[in-house]
């Protein structure tokens, strides 16, 4: 085989592939890309939210609750009236650690001391807490988000967290 021929078929499926992108059809099978999940909205964080808060209430608890994306960014976060002030950065890093990971911090916190874990802690600026209390939101086999509560004992954290997303359906 010479040089010629080595070098000529990779170059001719990347112009037939973008050739075939660019008149709108779509590659052949293997090139597709695979559809992105749906995104958690912030509709959808603020209702977690108020499943999280009706179910606190109803047990006579103050939480702090947290929903992040895929990434471990605030959607959105609240405090309920008396509970305590350090229990937002709590929530939210529980539900950080829950997203990036994508395991239940309750499955993260047997692994707190690991140099990854302290090496993704550092990274993200020492806000991740590895505590129970947080679990993931997986859409079509993808995290997409997390949950996070603090304010309680970790299991009421997580029984909290668990019942706003069955309340909501996810």
């Amino acid at each position: 085989m010479n040089p010629t021929e080595i070098f000529s078929r990779p170059l001719l499926a990347i112009i037939l592939t973008i050739m075939l992108l660019a008149g709108g059809v779509a590659p052949p099978g293997g090139l597709a890309a695979q559809a992105a999940p749906q995104r958690l909205t912030l509709s959808e964080a603020q209702a977690i939210i108020a499943a999280a808060q009706r179910d606190a209430a109803s047990k006579n608890l103050r939480l702090s609750i947290a929903v992040v994306d895929g990434r471990g960014d605030l959607i959105a976060a609240t405090r309920m009236p008396n509970a305590r002030p350090t229990t937002m950065d709590t929530a939210i890093g529980k539900a950080m650690g829950a997203a990036i990971f994508g395991r239940p911090s309750a499955d993260l916190a047997a692994n707190s001391g690991s140099s990854l874990y302290r090496d993704m802690n550092e990274a993200t600026g020492g806000r991740l807490r590895f505590f129970q209390g947080a679990v993931p939101i997986v859409r079509d086999g993808f995290t997409v988000g997390a949950v996070g509560a603090s304010g309680a004992s970790a299991q009421d954290d997580e029984d909290n967290v668990k019942a706003a997303l069955a309340a909501v359906g996810l």
